[in-house]
């Protein structure tokens, strides 16, 4: 706040804290304490209006009317007096005061008065505490109202009947009136924005209850309406009550106000700590009070948004009109795209001094979440190409077993049958030694064609292949896998980058004790090796060890070699994007 802001709140709450002391002059002589807690609830209305109505356009409707009421609540002490019209214009303040600071409480904390049933609610209360005030003093004579016969009044058409007939009307008319004040503030309350209800709903609370203690009073205290002295102890507790309310306003507008100056530095301060996707959503998010903020940027390799992932994201294609999409700018390219709550419509200053002081660090938030696109894009890429070398190591055995083994075989036939028919030694012994050749490239082919792809891995899962491995090397090996299939191209990797750990184990610990394990959790697929060899393992480049990193690598997974003089462990971990098959 300026120093010309605080002048004139000031001014404000002494200028009807002034009001109130002079107008309830003869009644404070007795009852100081009672004066200076009247003069504070006015004070507090009228320094909450001058907060409010320099606090920015969202502000100035209900500023304006909470100083009207604040200036206008303090001549309801008028009735203090003996003589003069001061008795009677105190009756026609003290319902235009209820008047304006309902309609205050309406519109606050956004402005405006949003639907016609809080307008509906300003015309009622009107009606009944104005113009029936007036009807309340043309039907009426001061003596019944407490007052002494010397003041002037304007009684033209009285009548005790309908006085106190108008009285009870009136009662009654208030409580209908502070039920429904009371409604439509639970109403507000409830479709109140994130963003306000923090500072909003402690005022509605109070006010409520101002209104209900008021009304419920009038009805039942009925001695308040034709007792001078108990109008004004009613006065009084009345004061109390809105002394609460005038002080959740000033600390609702001053709140409201600190957390806009303090918002751009708030962003500031978080983000210089560690700039990252994530800190910048939080940072932003706090700065907005908008836990729904979500952030898409703009990236330059795939042409398109992406979210906080990295992953595509399409920010127009959203209609939903309680969002507001707010693009910001670099310098050769859209940087990103600032969703929030639409109520933050209502405060433009307050965005775009928060997004101005959060521009570097979307900027740095940009450019990784492009990063991350583009490694999502290699990872999708990697992924697919493992399926694709998987897809050609099933069609390479199908043609292998379904072309060149199946030629090779019958050739081997026939040759064995010209061994038969020939009586020819020469002829036999060299059909003989081109079958054996035949039949050692069908054994050949046959190799070849498990090393692709096993027919045990393709017909009965991970676990009978990974035992046919363990009893063709001749180890003494535990096997445990997880029941089930995996995703085939996980399948595959884990069990060829675990026959390297077998072999490995066959050639340098062929006497060891060795457990195979292949275990499912949190979305992992993880494949050991575990033998009590004597070690000296290492993932040498080229060799295949190597093999079972770069095959982990491939779907985005890690694998690890440890050995030890007391034996040695490798693990392969690859993520599952699939659930298993049963």
């Amino acid at each position: 706040m300026s120093r010309d802001q605080i002048v004139r709140v000031l001014l404000c709450a002494l200028v009807s804290g002034g009001l109130v002391a002079a107008s309830g002059a003869p009644y404070w002589q007795s009852h100081p304490v009672r004066g200076v807690v009247a003069g504070l609830a006015c004070a507090g209305f009228a320094a909450a209006g001058a907060l409010l109505a320099t606090g920015g356009p969202r502000r100035v409707f209900t500023g304006r009317l909470l100083l009207a009421a604040g200036f206008c609540w303090p001549f309801a002490w008028l009735v203090s007096w003996d003589r003069g019209p001061g008795p009677a214009v105190s009756y026609l303040c003290q319902g235009s005061f209820w008047v304006l600071a309902g309609a205050a409480i309406l519109s606050y904390p956004t402005g405006v008065l949003v639907a016609n049933r809080y307008r509906a609610f300003v015309a009622g209360a009107a009606v009944v505490m104005v113009g029936g005030g007036v009807v309340l003093l043309l039907v009426s004579q001061p003596q019944w109202l407490g007052l002494p016969a010397t003041v002037s009044w304007p009684g033209v058409v009285a009548d005790r009947s309908v006085f106190d007939a108008w009285i009870r009307v009136l009662a009654a008319a208030q409580v209908v009136l502070a039920a429904w004040f009371t409604a439509l503030l639970w109403v507000r309350a409830r479709w109140l924005s994130s963003l306000d209800r923090r500072i909003a709903v402690p005022v509605l609370v109070a006010a409520a209850a101002l209104v209900l203690f008021s009304s419920v009073k009038a009805a039942v205290v009925t001695s308040a309406w034709t007792t001078r002295s108990e109008l004004q102890a009613f006065y009084f507790n009345q004061g109390v009550v809105a002394l609460v309310v005038s002080t959740a306003l000033v600390s609702g507008a001053l709140r409201d106000r600190w957390w806009e100056l303090s918002a751009p530095h708030r962003v500031v301060r978080i983000t210089s700590s560690g700039t990252s996707v994530a800190t910048v959503r939080v940072a932003l998010a706090e700065a907005l009070r908008d836990r729904s903020l979500r952030l898409y940027f703009w990236a330059p390799a795939e042409n398109g948004w992406v979210d906080v992932r990295g992953l595509p994201a399409v920010p127009e294609s959203s209609s939903d009109d309680r969002r507001w999409r707010i693009a910001v700018d670099g310098h050769q390219h859209p940087l990103a795209v600032v969703e929030v709550d639409a109520a933050l419509r209502d405060r433009p200053l307050l965005v775009d001094a928060v997004l101005r002081a959060g521009s570097p660090a979307l900027l740095t938030a940009q450019l990784q979440a492009a990063a991350s696109a583009n490694l999502a894009q290699v990872l999708a890429a990697q992924e697919r190409l493992a399926e694709r070398e998987l897809a050609e190591r099933q069609r390479l055995e199908q043609e292998l077993v379904e072309g060149a083994q199946h030629r090779l075989g019958l050739l081997a036939r026939q040759l064995h049958g010209l061994t038969d028919h020939t009586s020819d030694p020469a002829v036999r012994h060299f059909a003989g030694e081109c079958r054996r050749e035949v039949l050692a490239t069908v054994g050949e082919l046959e190799a070849l064609a498990r090393g692709l792809l096993p027919a045990a891995l393709a017909e009965r899962g991970l676990g009978p292949a990974l035992q046919t491995v363990v009893a063709r090397l001749g180890l003494t090996a535990a096997v445990e896998v997880v029941p089930g299939r995996l995703p085939p191209a996980v399948e595959a990797t884990l069990y060829f980058a675990l026959c390297e750990g077998l072999t490995n184990v066959a050639k340098y610990a062929g006497g060891a004790a060795v457990t195979v394990r292949v275990a499912v959790s949190d979305g992992w697929a993880s494949g050991f090796v575990v033998d009590d060899g004597p070690g000296g393992a290492d993932a040498t480049a080229g060799g295949g060890l190597a093999g079972i990193v770069d095959r982990a690598r491939v779907l985005s997974g890690w694998a690890a070699i440890d050995s030890s003089s007391t034996g040695t462990q490798v693990s392969v971990h690859l993520p599952l994007d699939v659930p298993l098959v049963a």
